[in-house]
């Protein structure tokens, strides 16, 4: 089968598309075989490595996915469309998950058959598409789980880092169904559109503004009810200092580093939270996509892409040239 490998670490260069033996069934398990496969964040810090962080080589990323099941189980058939959702079990002391295709055992998506458990499968809502079935499992799925550890409620004010990443544009369309008011930041004036059109109230241009004293301005000072954050390092002391009393801060990945020097006192005097949010829940997983077809939302897709092409797909994300979802198209 053909799969796009990593056998070090590195820039998109040690992607190579290549011939490779298909997986063999095992106890417990399911083969699918992959028709699409979301590029995430997590494909390029597997791809680049981390400190602490070992994965086996050679390697296959990729963690969204949506396919077809090579054989039946259970209450599955053969043939069915499925998608996979990405946590299993964690073998790394005090970590809720590890993700399949990312630092653990499990090859990824980024080929044409790949092997999970049996319990990772749920079968593909009909009312999605199979590119936008594979754009669920962790960005959307990730910036559900934060707006529900949010807490807001209907009229309150969230702000959402990264309007054109995909937790960012996924956070803004389900805050927006939920009622929620939107601030957003966007790179360039020319993804304000964009941004606008799903739904932000607010869309500040960090090229030209002053993201905290904006923020500030449209809140009259009293400051915002939380902050979605997935950005990490350079954004967490912003995000501190823009929260209201008793404003809860959820954070989520490390773009831009893992450790940040924040304002401590400015946290504690205003009675402030910090929430980890990491992937969610497979129940959380079905209802999302129960409240998307309620809500007649659709994921942003920004573009597709052959898996030989794998390495433009990486460049692109690495840029923050996209708005929406990168997407790989897998099967033949």
């Amino acid at each position: 089968m053909k799969a796009a490998v990593i056998r070090k670490h590195g820039g998109p260069d040690v992607l190579s598309y290549e011939e490779i033996n298909e997986p063999q069934t095992a106890n417990g398990h399911a083969i699918v075989k992959v028709d699409y496969c979301a590029v995430n964040h997590l494909d390029i810090w597997v791809r680049n490595g981390l400190p602490g962080k070992q994965v086996l080589f050679p390697h296959i990323l990729g963690c969204d996915i949506s396919g077809t099941l090579v054989e039946g189980f259970g209450k599955f058939k053969k043939g069915d469309k499925v998608v996979v959702y990405p946590a299993i079990q964690s073998d790394v002391p005090r970590t809720s998950y590890s993700i399949i295709g990312g630092f653990g055992k499990y090859h990824g998506g980024y080929a044409e058959l790949v092997q999970v458990p049996q319990k990772n499968i749920v079968k593909k809502p009909s009312w999605f598409t199979d590119i936008e079935a594979c754009a669920l499992n962790i960005s959307y799925l990730t910036a559900w789980n934060m707006l529900e550890r949010s807490r807001c409620k209907k009229g309150d004010t969230v702000f959402i880092w990264g309007a054109n990443s995909g937790v960012g544009s996924a956070a803004i369309l389900l805050a927006k169904a939920r009622g929620f008011r939107i601030i957003t930041v966007v790179s360039n004036e020319n993804k304000i559109g964009l941004a606008r059109k799903l739904g932000a109230h607010l869309v500040i241009d960090r090229s030209k503004s002053d993201v905290m004293a904006e923020t500030l301005k449209h809140t009259k000072n009293q400051g915002v009810d939380a902050v979605i954050d997935h950005v990490g390092a350079k954004t967490w002391p912003t995000s501190i200092e823009i929260l209201k009393v008793g404003g809860k801060m959820i954070a989520c990945g490390t773009t831009t580093g893992g450790e940040a020097n924040v304002n401590i006192r400015a946290f504690y005097s205003k009675e402030a939270s910090i929430t980890g949010a990491y992937l969610g829940t497979k129940l959380q997983l079905i209802s999302l996509h129960k409240f998307m077809k309620s809500n007649k939302i659709r994921p942003i897709i920004d573009s597709v892409f052959s898996l030989k092409d794998v390495k433009l797909a990486h460049q692109k994300m690495e840029e923050s040239a996209q708005f929406g979802k990168i997407i790989l198209k897998v099967s033949r």
